[in-house]
């Protein structure tokens, strides 16, 4: 009986002991792709600040007041309101890194020549999930059925369609959907 007993002791501690070694080589690859993750994270902050420099405006901020001209109407929006969706194209144009290359009408507002009324939709829609609670969020932006093909062309130009809006009770908040989709990006 004693014997049974020193026998499965050493089972056990040569068990944990390869436990031991298989955890601490998981957390060193953890640690060592943790690494490689916040370098590229330093190198893209890196060439964002460089366009920004070359392209755009360094002191743009989320509370500036952008205009745009979409089409031949005006409107107006916080910086912040169009660029909460991180990654895609519409953060992108309005994030500031590109003003200085951005088309500009007459009166110096940004100028797009997309339709306004799916533009304004966009717009209204961004806005809507700023003020919303993640557990009450907005429907996904709608115009009439003579514009809905160019809502979703404006939508699929400006990289909010498919993974960034989508329609879900449980995954509400636009920096899960983007942290999400970002996942299944790198899954493949």
């Amino acid at each position: 009986m004693m014997e049974e007993l020193l026998l499965a002791d050493e089972r056990i501690t040569a068990a944990r002991d390869s436990f031991d070694r298989d955890y601490k080589v998981a957390v060193s690859d953890l640690a060592q792709k943790l690494s490689i993750l916040v370098e590229r994270l330093r190198k893209i902050n890196e060439k964002k600040l460089k366009t920004s420099q070359e392209h755009g405006n360094i002191n743009a901020s989320d509370d500036d007041l952008v205009e745009v001209n979409a089409g031949g109407k005006i409107l107006a929006a916080k910086r912040s309101t169009l660029t909460q969706q991180m990654g895609a194209r519409m953060e992108a144009l309005f994030s500031g890194r590109w003003d200085k290359k951005l088309q500009r009408d007459s009166s110096g507002r940004i100028f797009l020549d997309i339709n306004p009324v799916c533009f304004r939709a966009i717009v209204d829609y961004l806005n809507e999930i700023a003020i919303s609670s993640e557990f009450d969020p907005p429907s996904p932006p709608s115009v009439g059925d003579e514009d809905k093909h160019i809502l979703r062309s404006q939508l699929e130009l400006f990289g909010l369609c498919g993974p960034k809006i989508i329609d879900s009770s449980i995954v509400s908040e636009s920096k899960d959907v983007n942290l999400l989709h970002e996942w299944l990006e790198e899954a493949g």
